[in-house]
């Protein structure tokens, strides 16, 4: 098979933005996620985040009473970053900045081996 016509696919990471909505009420929260993908180009994998943040859209009734309609609307494709063709050992894929909620002094020493990390994925 001549794979000269076969287009270079890399890996793409896509932090998605959804809004829980509240028939009567409004937002009740924001979710996101980050989702790895393939894709040829920018554009396509563009198209295919929104694609796929479409596919995690969704209502159904919430049992209160009365009952009343949630759904999960597709708000935004945040960021969207070409990783390339291959996946390498510690590709950064999330990088965030946020604020200090808690006054911590200097002399604070940080025990990141005490405390187990959580598992973000159950698959």
């Amino acid at each position: 098979m001549d794979q000269s016509n076969v287009p270079v696919q890399s890996w793409f990471y896509a932090k998605m933005r959804w809004a829980v909505m509240v028939e009567g009420r409004g937002i009740r929260e924001w979710k996101e996620a980050g989702i790895l993908f393939r894709s040829t180009d920018r554009d396509s994998a563009f198209r295919r985040a929104l694609e796929i943040g479409e596919g995690y859209q969704g209502g159904a009734e919430e049992g209160c009473r009365p009952p009343r309609w949630v759904e999960t609307r597709l708000a935004e494709v945040v960021t969207l970053d070409c990783l390339g063709e291959e996946l390498k050992d510690e590709t950064e894929v999330y990088w965030a900045h946020l604020p200090a909620r808690k006054k911590i002094p200097f002399e604070f020493i940080f025990r990141p081996a005490a405390k187990e990390p959580y598992q973000m994925l159950d698959w």
